[in-house]
């Protein structure tokens, strides 16, 4: 009975440790961070050496479509055994909590309302909460153990007055101590809506908000508080924080289609801009605005179709602080973020293959050089920053890549130990971060299952695994 016991011990304790390696990190916003980076440089277990060896875990149903990414927390106390969790959000408003390990859905949280959600969870700091998306106009605060709402102050955080035109498209996100989140138009661009960005005090539950039209009023619009309409904050990164410290934790958001008049005495309209924030949203920054936003706006060709992309200080550059921005116009701009120049001014004007929607991820390799990725319906594009002895900062494209297709509009890549990851319909595939060469793809037979096709939905890199999920309505995990 006692070497019985002690074997049963010794299995448990191996059990744990693959569960939790000593190196076990989280992922707990969509981005892996707030700054929507999608770099994990915590990740050492998959390798560009290893990955080929990966090989599905398990294959879910998750009752519905998830639209979305999830986010995982480490050494969750579950009924008394400490676990690894997905925590995911589908489009009817059900939040899931999965077993990392399994796939087992151990429990289910479930809001009503008139539309849907494209939004993705947040983890509290403690990291035994999370902040999750409702089709209520709301965002609710449970316990991560096993998905009960937490009675605390402010929560649940009403971010609209308007749930039937208003969405939660954007993933949700912690930094500073508040909780950030952003709204839109649903498919269609039905009004009333108007684009807004909601900080909420995690302590206090004190709510915030900056309009991105008529932004001199400081609450929640109602359907006829402003004279404008739309200009929807609607990207896969929504409110990005700046992950440098002398940049004071500053929120970035690119809007979409709406009015724009704030180069002019009195206006107040940001529509096709990207904002530039402090914590609490009470003091804006700055601007910028392509100087052909009238022809955006008359082309729906949103500015903020994706998130800005925040680079490394760069400490030869005379422009050491600097960001990305696509669009729907097909065209990134290079802008210095330290002081965003308003109408025009940018650093760079490159041309893309097509218009951008994903989340470009950013990765600085072991040289110390940055990268950025990009991820389009039929290619991904590597671009490294450099900057020349007169100190001007360029981005120049490394490679393109054409390692799948996807009907929807393209999926966000993540970086993890010189790996790119990407999920097009049918494959997830890896790729070398500095040759582009293709390293796996999940439709290979001996992958064991792929994933189906894709809209939203991108993967993310934690621990030696990947997940990703599907617009079949399933979750994907792999590992080597």
């Amino acid at each position: 009975m006692v070497r019985r016991s002690y074997a049963l011990l010794l299995t448990l304790a191996l059990v744990g440790a693959a569960a939790f390696p000593a190196s076990a990190t989280n992922w707990p916003v969509f981005g892996y961070d707030p700054a929507r980076s999608g770099f994990n440089s915590a990740e050492k277990t998959l390798s560009v050496g290893n990955v080929r060896k990966l090989h599905a875990r398990w294959q879910i149903a998750l009752g519905g479509t998830a639209d979305s990414t999830p986010i995982l927390l480490q050494r969750i106390k579950v009924r008394r055994i400490f676990r690894s969790m997905l925590y995911q959000t589908r489009k009817d408003g059900v939040t899931l909590g999965i077993d990392a390990t399994t796939g087992k859905i151990l429990w289910h949280f479930a809001t009503t309302g008139p539309n849907y959600t494209h939004s993705t969870p947040a983890a509290d700091p403690s990291l035994t909460a999370i902040y999750v998306p409702a089709l209520d106009g709301k965002v609710h605060k449970l316990t991560a153990s096993n998905g009960r709402e937490i009675s605390a102050p402010g929560f649940p955080a009403k971010i609209t007055r308007m749930p039937a035109t208003e969405a939660d498209e954007s993933p949700l996100n912690v930094a500073n101590g508040y909780l950030y989140a952003t709204t839109s138009g649903y498919n269609g661009d039905a009004p009333p809506y108007d684009g807004h960005v909601v900080s909420v005090k995690l302590t206090s539950g004190a709510e915030a908000v900056f309009n991105s039209l008529c932004s001199d009023y400081t609450k929640l619009p109602g359907p006829n508080t402003c004279s404008q309409q739309r200009s929807g904050i609607w990207s896969r990164g929504g409110a990005v924080v700046d992950p440098d410290p002398s940049m004071g934790d500053r929120i970035y958001a690119a809007t979409g289609n709406g009015d724009f008049d704030a180069n002019k005495k009195g206006g107040d309209d940001y529509g096709d801009s990207v904002i530039s924030l402090s914590p609490h949203l009470a003091t804006l920054f700055g601007s910028y605005t392509p100087a052909d936003y009238q022809q955006l706006e008359n082309q729906d060709q949103d500015l903020g179709s994706t998130s800005p992309a925040l680079l490394p200080a760069q400490g030869t550059s005379q422009t050491p602080w600097m960001l990305a921005q696509g669009g729907k116009d097909a065209e990134l701009k290079l802008i210095n973020r330290a002081a965003l120049p308003g109408v025009g001014s940018e650093l760079q004007v490159l041309n893309l293959p097509d218009a951008l929607f994903s989340t470009p991820a950013v990765w600085t390799d072991a040289a110390g050089h940055a990268w950025l990725f990009l991820g389009f319906p039929s290619a991904v594009q590597a671009y490294r920053l450099k900057t020349n002895a007169q100190g001007v900062s360029t981005l120049q494209l490394v490679w393109q890549s054409s390692p799948g297709h996807t009907g929807g509009e393209g999926t966000s890549p993540v970086v993890a130990n010189g790996i790119v990851f990407v999920a097009f319909d049918g494959a997830l595939v890896a790729l070398d971060a500095v040759s582009g060469k293709l390293l796996w793809t999940s439709a290979m037979k001996r992958a064991g299952k792929t994933i189906g096709p894709v809209h939203w939905e991108s993967p993310i890199v934690v621990n030696g695994a990947v997940y990703c999920s599907d617009e079949n309505g399933n979750l994907t995990a792999y590992s080597l």
